[in-house]
Parts: structure tokens; C-alpha cells; sequence
């Protein structure tokens, strides 16, 4: 009976420390904090800020969150977002169900950044931080 007991023990000391790094596995880790520590409490806020605004479908306080002209990647073309007038006329074709999702289920803590910037989802949104204006969104990659 003792020598199964330890057996248990033992196998959990082995077994716990990987439980607890499940949640850390869904999406890696946080690699702002690496790139720029500074840079990790505005991303959050950014992020946020970000997902408040698509819930609410606020077309105008996201377009107050892009860097003009807005880079937008679709899989056969690419063009720019010059004006806030043109992105909101646009928003539907841009924050489409995919990149709204992105949004929803972006979680701070599996934020990823470099040099590009910061990504949300899988490159969906990319934003960074400009000297004068903060953070702003720079490119949609839409699916």
C-alpha cells in the first residue's frame, strides 16, 4: 500500500507541473512582454479598447483605431484604406465574421508581437504603437 501511495505521488509531482501549462499550450505564450515590456500594459488596453468597439459594432471608435492608410491583405488582392469615411463605409466587407471573431476570442495573454507589430488571431489584425498617436491598427489580413 505505501509503494502504491508514492507511486501516486510521484506520478502527480510529474503530472502537475504539465496541468498547469495546458492553458499556456492553447496558444504558447504572450511574446509582448519579450519584444517590449513597456509595450505590454497598451496592448492590452488596446485590445480591450478594440474588442468593445467591434462588440458594439462602433464603426466609428474602430475607425479612430487605424493608422491611415489601413493595409488590408485579402487572398487575391490587396489594397489600401486611405480615409475614415472610406473605412466605414467598408467596415462590413472588412471586419468580416472571421476578423470579428479574431477579436472576440483574442486573449491577452496570447498576444504575439515583433517587429511588425502586434497580432491578434492568426495575422487577421495586426497594430502597433506610433510616437504621437499610440496604438493604432495597421494592417487587416482578411481570410
Amino acid at each position: 500500500m505505501n509503494r502504491l501511495l508514492r507511486g501516486v505521488i510521484l506520478s502527480f509531482i510529474l503530472i502537475a507541473p504539465a496541468l498547469s501549462q495546458v492553458t499556456a499550450r492553447e496558444c504558447g505564450h504572450s511574446t509582448v512582454a519579450d519584444f517590449s515590456p513597456g509595450l505590454v500594459p497598451k496592448a492590452n488596453a488596446f485590445l480591450v479598447s478594440l474588442k468593445a468597439a467591434v462588440r458594439a459594432q462602433d464603426k466609428q471608435k474602430v475607425a479612430g483605431m487605424i493608422r491611415y492608410p489601413l493595409l488590408i491583405n485579402m487572398p487575391k488582392s490587396h489594397k489600401q484604406i486611405r480615409t475614415i469615411a472610406q473605412f466605414i463605409a467598408e467596415y462590413d466587407r472588412l471586419f468580416t465574421t472571421s476578423v470579428r471573431k479574431a477579436v472576440e476570442e483574442q486573449r491577452p495573454e496570447c498576444l504575439f508581437a515583433n517587429w511588425q507589430g502586434v497580432m491578434i488571431g492568426n495575422g487577421e489584425i495586426w497594430f502597433e504603437e506610433l510616437p504621437k498617436s499610440g496604438m493604432k491598427i495597421k494592417a487587416l489580413n482578411i481570410p
